[in-house]
């Protein structure tokens, strides 16, 4: 033990300095990936309606927005008014005042004079979303089940294996000008064409 601890006091400060740093960064390289996007529906005491809103409120971070980042870095919440995926997330975002707002909605024209760069909806008619689309060209389009996907959507909640996870279709996501980062593509389900029909 004695010998250790001469070894350890003999190495000079800025090498030892060194090696600390580098042993930290391998150590954090190692822990991010697993604790960075890590929403297992695994744990009973959590509800689909609040996973789905910690989903939402993370896919405008895992987004690359490009030409289309809010300027002041506040991104807009716009999801359908009286849904628990909607009360959920209004009370996220109510915590992260710099980062988000939450703009319920009963229509498309409730959220014309806004600019959404995330749409949650839990209508599957093709109509509506073809008028998000129009009224939002640059909008993540959300909802739920593969007739959300079959219909334009571009991100639905779907259970595996009794957990919620998002389907992401690529070719509805397309027109937006929009990419979704690796980490949320990693922890989804990618829509096949025969979803999409």
């Amino acid at each position: 033990m004695l010998k250790v601890k001469a070894r350890a006091s003999s190495l000079s400060p800025p090498f030892y300095g060194f090696c600390h740093k580098v042993m930290v960064c391998l150590i954090l390289l190692l822990i991010l990936p697993i604790s960075s996007f890590s929403l297992q529906a695994s744990n009973q005491n959590i509800q689909d309606h609040e996973l789905k809103a910690v989903y939402l409120f993370r896919f405008v971070f895992l987004t690359s927005w490009g030409n289309f980042a809010p300027t002041n870095k506040q991104f807009n919440f716009c999801s359908e008014a009286s849904l628990d995926v909607s009360y959920t997330l209004e009370a996220l975002i109510n915590k992260k005042p710099a980062q988000a707002v939450f703009i319920p909605y009963s229509s498309v024209n409730d959220i014309k004079q806004h600019h959404c760069h995330i749409i949650y909806s839990n209508s599957n008619n093709p109509l509506k979303i073809q008028k998000f689309k129009t009224a939002q060209p640059h909008a993540i389009l959300v909802g739920d089940g593969k007739p959300f996907i079959s219909s334009g959507g571009m991100i639905a909640f779907i259970k595996v294996n009794n957990r919620i996870k998002p389907l992401i279709s690529l070719e509805n996501l397309a027109p937006t000008e929009l990419s979704l980062r690796s980490q949320l593509l990693s922890v989804s389900e990618i829509a096949s064409a025969k979803e999409k029909q």
